[in-house]
């Protein structure tokens, strides 16, 4: 259990900036208030094989109409996604909402390598220049066992002046000081508990109520980007928007809100191939550990890629989706993907293209 004295001491330590370049006066005036939120599992509210039904974006919702506010909230947010599958679903389920501010969580669903670090500032910056571009909010979590992408999030929410949540700076001196434990805040390694989301949600309102006292917003062009941002544009093709197929392997419907249909490529349909011209193409794929799940063998312009196969069956897949990215270049190529299957079901979800 989580004090209520606990959980505003830390609240207010979390707090890393309100953002320099956000019109807060012009968000707290509005009468109806639109928020994003866009991240993994956390945000989704799953833990222990449920989904909580109150997680931190519902209960500042709440806390937030009852202060007076018109809220709506949209959330897209699901086990095991990331960065890459953030851009591809960021302009249908958050964008076309036309949202107020965006609050990003994906500290703990990445990794600090080179290739998580584009996807997350291209997220961004496809967030940042959109019309009308929403205020965006980094919130940086941390596992129990303290890893997280604040390394890199946290410069880069720096460099384009957003605000900052970050988990750490309160959670952890009342963990050191054993005023709290683990369990106090989370169910297992990653998700909080009930406390945990109410947690959250303090941390999230303490923004709005710093928001009121924030200097006037900083009047400047976005900044070049912090590393790089190869995906701001990458747009999602699903399996029947695909061009120029060459396949007998059938589309099925899946149980996915954000990916409904899938290629179903199986040795006995035989392989998979699309010819597109783009600067960057990326494949979209169902893991799962389920026995009837099968690989496929990848081949670029004919040749196996570095990455040979794609594993649809995995020990760590649960019907989440990963992303292959084919090809990434300075300026468009056109190039013929290939897909020939190993064994089992391989479930091709879509695919993104700049």
């Amino acid at each position: 259990m989580i004090s209520e004295t606990i959980r505003r001491d830390i609240s207010v330590q979390t707090l890393r900036s309100t953002g320099r370049r956000t019109d807060w006066r012009h968000i707290l005036q509005k009468k109806e208030l639109r928020l994003g939120y866009i991240g993994g599992s956390v945000t989704q509210g799953y833990a222990n094989g449920d989904v909580y039904k109150e997680p931190y974006p519902v209960l500042v919702s709440k806390a937030l109409k009852e202060r007076g506010f018109h809220v709506a909230e949209q959330i897209c947010a699901a086990p095991g996604m990331n960065c890459m599958v953030g851009t591809l679903l960021a302009e249908q389920f958050i964008l076309a909402k036309k949202p107020d501010l965006v609050f990003v969580e994906f500290a703990i669903n990445e990794t600090t390598l080179r290739p998580s670090v584009h996807a997350f500032e291209s997220m961004l910056r496809k967030l940042l220049t959109a019309d009308p571009a929403p205020a965006v909010c980094i919130i940086i979590l941390r596992n129990m066992s303290g890893y997280s992408c604040e390394t890199y999030m946290a410069p880069i929410a720096e460099h384009y002046g957003l605000p900052c949540i970050v988990l750490r700076q309160g959670l952890d001196p009342q963990l050191d000081a054993g005023a709290l434990t683990w369990t106090d805040y989370a169910d297992e390694e990653s998700h909080p508990n009930p406390d945990g989301h109410r947690l959250l949600a303090d941390c999230v309102l303490h923004l709005f109520e710093a928001a009121a006292d924030a200097p006037e917003a900083e009047q400047s062009p976005l900044p070049e980007p912090w590393l790089s941002a190869p995906f701001v544009r990458l747009r999602y093709l699903t399996p029947e928007q695909l061009p120029d197929v060459q396949t007998q392997c059938p589309i099925v419907k899946k149980d996915n809100w954000a990916f409904p249909t899938a290629f179903r490529i199986h040795p006995d349909t035989g392989s998979w191939s699309v010819t597109a011209t783009g600067s960057a193409f990326v494949l979209y794929y169902e893991v799962n550990a389920l026995p009837e799940y099968g690989d496929c063998e990848i081949l670029l312009d004919g040749r196996p890629m570095k990455q040979s196969v794609l594993h649809g069956n995995s020990i760590y897949g649960w019907g989440n989706i990963l992303h292959c990215t084919v090809w990434q270049t300075d300026q468009p190529e056109t190039h013929t993907v290939t897909l020939r299957p190993v064994d089992g079901e391989f479930y091709l979800a879509g695919a993104g293209i700049c």
